[in-house]
């Protein structure tokens, strides 16, 4: 369910860096998607304590001064599909992850054996970052130890 709450922040965040007001997104077209009332409204809520609580959700090169992006090591391009390499530089773009988290996924998969990370996978690990899970298990049932 967290992984679809990220694909719903990614889109309402894509959208307001287009200078729309968060009330002028159009939310119909996320249940057209097929996204549930439930998780709409957990991003949204998600969202609103980010603006209310003055957090900055636009992390990106915002927080660091160096405007750089990972480039990967040819053992670490094995690592990800090229749909999931996407994501995540969609998602530092977007300030959702910092690189700081690029590097963390990047360490852990390596220490894990992870081969061929997906855009599903991508998400499970933002929405452990980002909602701040305690969950016991990383990328389905690989038991994760390096929390």
């Amino acid at each position: 369910m967290y992984e679809r709450i990220i694909e719903i922040i990614v889109y309402l965040i894509s959208e307001m860096k287009l200078n729309k007001n968060l009330y002028d997104i159009d939310m119909d077209e996320l249940q057209d998607r097929g996204y549930s009332n439930i998780e709409i409204s957990t991003a949204l809520s998600w969202l609103v304590d980010k603006i209310e609580f003055s957090e900055k959700f636009f992390l990106g090169d915002e927080v660091s001064n160096i405007n750089s992006f990972r480039i990967l090591h040819d053992a670490e391009k094995d690592l990800f599909t090229p749909e999931a390499w996407g994501q995540l530089i969609q998602l530092k773009s977007l300030g959702i992850i910092t690189n700081e988290h690029i590097e963390s996924l990047i360490s852990r998969s390596i220490m894990m054996g992870m081969k061929s990370i997906d855009v599903s996978q991508i998400n499970y690990f933002v929405a452990n970052n980002v909602f701040n899970l305690q969950i016991n298990t990383f990328f389905g049932s690989t038991r994760f130890m390096l929390q």
